[in-house]
């Protein structure tokens, strides 16, 4: 006779069939152990987690085992010794939560102690959440595109250094230093051109670096290192010499090949700096002496340096602030025939600071091209050299210099023609002069622009013709309209045999082009005498005259009244050179 269960143990069964199917569909892993750490009971999820099979429970495989390929961390580096935490705490009365990694994964646990004799944990994967924290974390200290630490990270880095070097009296070196005319590149290739180029530094520098030295990317162009190798300063000089001989390889763009120059300036610690704002200063200083001796040069840090660079700061931040407090004023120096009769004038920046008065252009045009501040202060030169030669009722020629930086820029065809229409001035009364510098990077570009400019009816002049290497090729592509003798040939007239050669044969090669031909810096009656006997169009310098406000050369220009007022601002920005004469 077969006895039917009772009611309570098939509840009870059914009870325990609900709860497992209940356990299985939970997202996170439950475990049973005894204190021993055999598996007594685990549901789907904790099967998933360790990858073991459905159903799975094993009394001979303990918590440790599952655990010993895991990637443990202190006292946790042995799993046995894990399990024994585990229990003490548990025995003490406390839960346990730890996160520790098994493979790839990593698994955040809970554990608790059920009925005095066994041990229940909850386990769930969070290695998506980990990873994603890790991402941020690194992102937050590292530049996303060159993957070098970030200035975060590096100023923790080396605070730490610092503190660490004190008590050690450890000597190490930081290096500074930036991609010489990174803008241009920028200007004139795109900004995914400037990307590549970083990123290929980057690259290169990584592969110097010894095991200790840290390079991280600031912001720009802008690169530190820090150097702790042994032998210092040589390390470091060694360091800065090889990643200027890295740099000597061309980096291709889009099919064309670039070669990229760096700056480096360093100092070293303590004895340029015991503190990280101090050295960080002296390294910028020293950096900045290796631009203004030339750039593509090594610099290391002198006494002196500090002076200059503070000074350099103070006149630059004053820079800032001198087209608004109109401190700025062009002076015009007359150009001749050779004969004397006056047919225009060149356009030179002057600066009249409010209490260092007049200061060179020498001083603050390199400042101004490192900040950026001549894209406004040449617009301001270009628009008020037109509104004030639309002024004046005798029909003279203005010109101004152009930079090659004016010329990798958008539109300056149509700025040019913007501020045409502005003034009023007739384009066949303005001359631009460029340099070879504007053809030398991308001539097939300069060339059309070049075209342009002519196709509005101005003039285009050859300024500094003789002082580059393809003046000549250039000649032969482009009509120019004036040839600009460099006064350094002038100035070595009558005393110096080569010079007075050179300058015959520029005279003799415009006569054969058919194109006039302008001696700058014409002082002396010898001078002009050897030049008009040479057959010599047009002078320029002190002997005429000296480049003076517009008001001192009335007679000339036939104004009796104040110009008018200056038109609206242009549309967009214009890069003017500005001649240091």
């Amino acid at each position: 006779m077969v006895t039917a269960p009772s009611v309570n143990q098939g509840t009870h069964e059914g009870l325990q069939s609900a709860l497992q199917a209940a356990l299985d569909q939970l997202p996170v892993g439950v475990a049973l152990f005894d204190l021993q750490g055999h598996t007594v009971y685990s549901n789907a999820a904790f099967q998933q987690i360790h990858a073991r099979h459905p159903g799975w429970v094993n009394g001979t495989e303990t918590f440790a085992d599952l655990i010993k390929e895991g990637r443990l961390t202190d006292w946790k580096q042995d799993p046995q010794a894990f399990l024994d935490h585990v229990r003490r705490e548990l025995s003490a009365g406390r839960a346990v939560r730890e996160e520790i990694e098994i493979g790839d994964k990593v698994i955040a646990l809970h554990d608790i102690l059920l009925d005095g004799q066994y041990i229940l944990t909850t386990q769930q994967d969070i290695t998506a959440r980990i990873r994603a924290e890790r991402r941020v974390s690194y992102l937050a200290h590292h530049d996303p595109l060159t993957d070098l630490p970030n200035r975060t990270h590096f100023s923790t880095h080396l605070a730490n250094l610092i503190e660490e070097s004190r008590v050690t009296r450890r000597r190490f070196g930081v290096m500074s230093f930036d991609v010489d005319r990174f803008k241009d590149i920028n200007d004139l290739f795109g900004h995914n051109a400037g990307d590549t180029v970083l990123t290929e530094l980057a690259r290169r520098l990584k592969r110097l670096l010894g095991h200790q030295d840290l390079a991280a990317r600031l912001g720009g162009d802008e690169f530190t290192v820090i150097s702790v190798g042994d032998g210092q300063p040589e390390a470091v000089t060694r360091l800065a010499e090889a990643l200027t001989q890295s740099m000597e390889e061309e980096i291709e763009i889009d099919e064309r090949s670039l070669h990229v120059g760096l700056s480096i300036g360093v100092a070293m610690f303590p004895q340029d700096g015991d503190n990280a704002v101090t050295l960080l200063a002296n390294a910028d200083a020293a950096l900045y002496r290796a631009k203004a001796e030339g750039r593509g040069r090594f610099c290391a840090f002198n006494a002196g340096m500090d002076r200059r660079m503070h000074d350099c700061r103070v006149l630059q931040q004053d820079l800032r602030h001198a087209i608004k407090r109109h401190e700025l004023a062009l002076h015009y120096q007359p150009q001749a025939s050779v004969s004397g009769e006056i047919f225009g004038f060149e356009a030179l920046l002057r600066w009249y600071h409010p209490t260092r008065g007049l200061i060179s252009p020498d001083q603050f045009v390199p400042l101004a091209e490192e900040s950026g501040l001549i894209i406004e202060i040449g617009r301001w030169v270009l628009r008020e050299a037109c509104r004030e030669a639309a002024s004046w009722p005798n029909r003279l020629k203005i010109a101004i210099n152009v930079s090659p930086i004016q010329f990798r820029q958008e539109n300056l065809v149509g700025d040019v023609h913007t501020v045409l229409l502005q003034t009023g001035l007739s384009p066949d009364r303005l001359e631009l002069e460029v340099t070879e510098g504007v053809l030398v990077q991308d001539f097939a570009r300069a060339l059309q622009i070049l075209r342009g400019l002519k196709a509005l009816g101005i003039q285009i002049a050859m300024d500094d013709f003789g002082t580059g290497y393809s003046s000549l090729s250039y000649l032969q592509a482009f009509p120019f309209d004036t040839i600009k003798i460099d006064k350094s040939f002038t100035a070595k007239l009558k005393t110096d045999t080569s010079a007075d050669e050179i300058v015959r044969a520029v005279i003799g090669l415009g006569r054969g082009l058919n194109i006039p031909i302008v001696a700058e810096g014409v002082e002396t009656e010898e001078q002009r005498a050897f030049l008009e006997d040479a057959q010599c169009q047009h002078i320029q310098g002190y002997l005429i005259g000296k480049a003076e406000p517009i008001a001192q050369y009335s007679d000339l220009t036939g104004a009796t009244h104040a110009p008018r007022p200056a038109p609206p601002e242009m549309p967009s920005a214009t890069i003017t050179h500005l001649h240091r004469r």
